[in-house]
């Protein structure tokens, strides 16, 4: 008889992490960055760009000087660039330059700010949201502590404080070969039980 094959609970589904419950619930940082995107109205404006939080706060890999990482879907640049000139120009550290096309990212619109003592980053394609690299790495990094624990994270961060970027920093703990940006989006579309398998003989050879 066929064993059921496994799917990831809803948690670690790609759609948990729209809006800004998961940033609210993870830590205490992840709290004040849901209230600042909110208190300065970060994230009502960004709302027709289907905008969701990427990178390390999500997943609570984020350390001191960490950026909040939005990621939006523009397939209109203008209006964006527009938007975010006219709401955003104001606040500390404002700044905003056009990211050229790379062989696996489209071009995009790269916005930073400084809210309070907090670094944002906006990072605006044509490509939607939950298709965007910044976002399956998030959601690959989220699976994998899941099944490796909080001393697996632990070993991130520490990299991370070290100067690794965190994509680098899973590659190097998981054994990953080649680019570690392509290798980690390389098992996105894996279940609980592939990964688990891929990623077990890594630390366990």
């Amino acid at each position: 008889m066929n064993q059921p094959v496994m799917d990831w609970p809803e948690s670690l589904m790609p759609d948990a992490f729209r809006g800004l419950d998961v940033l609210r619930s993870v830590s205490a940082r992840g709290q004040k960055a849901a209230g600042l995107l909110l208190q300065h109205g970060i994230w009502n404006e960004l709302a027709g760009f289907d905008p969701i939080v990427a990178g390390t706060f999500p997943i609570n890999l984020d350390i001191v000087g960490s950026d909040v990482d939005i990621l939006c879907y523009c397939p209109d640049a203008d209006g964006l660039e527009a938007r975010v000139q006219t709401s955003f120009g104001y606040l500390d550290g404002f700044g905003l330059h056009h990211r050229p096309a790379t062989q696996h990212v489209g071009s995009a619109i790269v916005v930073r700010f400084v809210l309070d003592d907090l670094p944002v980053e906006i990072f605006a394609t044509g490509t939607p949201s939950q298709s965007q690299f910044g976002f399956r790495h998030m959601l690959v990094e989220a699976r994998v502590i899941a099944l490796l624990g909080e001393r697996f994270a632990s070993d991130i961060r520490q990299l991370k404080r070290g100067g690794v970027k965190t994509e680098p920093a899973f590659a190097r703990l998981l054994k990953l070969g080649g680019d570690p940006y392509i290798a980690l989006d390389g098992l996105y579309e894996l279940g609980p039980d592939a990964l688990r398998d891929r990623v077990m003989a890594a630390i366990n050879p």
